[in-house]
């Protein structure tokens, strides 16, 4: 891939990020092989190093979430209604907002993850960033990086779904006929549902660097998700470990949490109703300041992959100096001199 065809084509870089709110272009990290402590190191360097970027790009996805929160804190109340035609059309009417407002956090996922790995990548390669800019190139291609999105979460619960839908329907058919066979039969699928969810881990894995590979390269749905599986073929246990890390985030978050939760639900009225508005609050800054971790690993894992298997680093140096060398072969050179007169 020449050095014009990357991040989606020439000039995505080159003047993109100008105007308020613009990162100044820091210096270039370097590309070479990174092992897993170190890439998890400089991704909390670059967060650090630019704290306000990351977590500009991280609010949209967290605002999603909390308003989702609010509209059913409004709809049902923090306790629940009374038992009732109230509660049925209520619990009705959130039932419709969940499924709304999950279809709506897939894609505003998918376009915060193409932006927040644009704004890695120029980053990384000492290139100017911001958050308009980073949007700006996200939103370009919104349908396809949320089709990605959807491919990765289909790609790992496929198996468990059709696992669990069998074992419900043999539960259903087992309250009117019961039997030794459909009992075996019934406890076979969970427990395959439950085993199934390790292959559900593995089968995100291999897709995971799918967002990246689409932004970075311009690759199209198929071609993202094929990409992403050939470059993880034998070192998915990093991005795991990564997951581990995310995973522990937001346990901490979690247990910060328990005394709200606790609190929410041994309350009532007006008290109730604040306590859930701090969980929400909570949850909100949470989702913001963890969700960048992950994100920025993932486009780092992306590069070092990349750098080992096809010397990215050499092709993005060789692409950076070609521009040099050819402004260089038409500077002009000093003038000839001219042959000197016979005596």
């Amino acid at each position: 891939m020449s050095s014009s065809d990357f991040m989606g084509g020439a000039g995505q870089f080159t003047g993109a990020a100008t105007g308020a709110g613009a990162e100044k272009p820091g210096p270039r990290y370097d590309l070479r092989p990174l092992s897993t402590g170190e890439v998890l190191d400089r991704t909390f360097q670059l967060y650090r190093s630019h704290f306000l970027l990351f977590v500009g790009l991280a609010l949209l996805p967290a605002a999603v979430s909390t308003v989702t929160g609010v509209a059913r804190l409004a709809l049902v109340g923090p306790s629940g209604l009374h038992p009732g035609p109230a509660l049925v059309r209520a619990e009705l009417i959130s039932g419709v907002l969940s499924i709304v407002a999950g279809l709506v956090s897939i894609v505003v996922y998918g376009i915060t993850q193409a932006a927040t790995t644009w704004a890695v990548s120029a980053v990384y390669l000492g290139e100017t960033a911001s958050i308009k800019a980073a949007y700006k190139v996200a939103f370009k291609h919104w349908f396809r990086y949320t089709l990605v999105v959807l491919r990765q979460v289909w790609a790992a619960m496929w198996l468990p779904m059709v696992l669990f839908i069998a074992a419900f329907s043999i539960a259903g058919i087992f309250t009117r006929y019961r039997g030794t066979g459909l009992t075996a039969l019934m406890i076979a699928l969970f427990v395959l549902a439950g085993l199934s969810m390790i292959y559900a881990v593995w089968a995100y894995l291999k897709v995971s660097l799918a967002v990246p590979a689409a932004v970075v390269e311009s690759l199209k749905v198929g071609a993202a998700v094929r990409r992403s599986k050939q470059l993880l073929a034998s070192r998915k246990v990093r991005v795991f470990l990564l997951g581990l890390l995310m995973i522990a985030l937001y346990i901490v978050v979690g247990m910060i949490e328990s005394p709200l939760l606790i609190l929410a639900v041994r309350s009532r009225g007006a008290q109730a109703i604040a306590t859930r508005a701090i969980q929400l609050g909570v949850n909100f800054v949470a989702g913001t300041l963890i969700a960048p971790v992950g994100a920025i690993g993932v486009c780092l894992f992306y590069f070092d992959e990349r750098v080992r298997r096809e010397g990215f680093d050499i092709e993005w140096m060789m692409g950076k100096l070609a521009p040099v060398e050819a402004a260089a072969a038409e500077l002009p050179g000093p003038a000839p001199e001219a042959p000197a007169e016979p005596a």
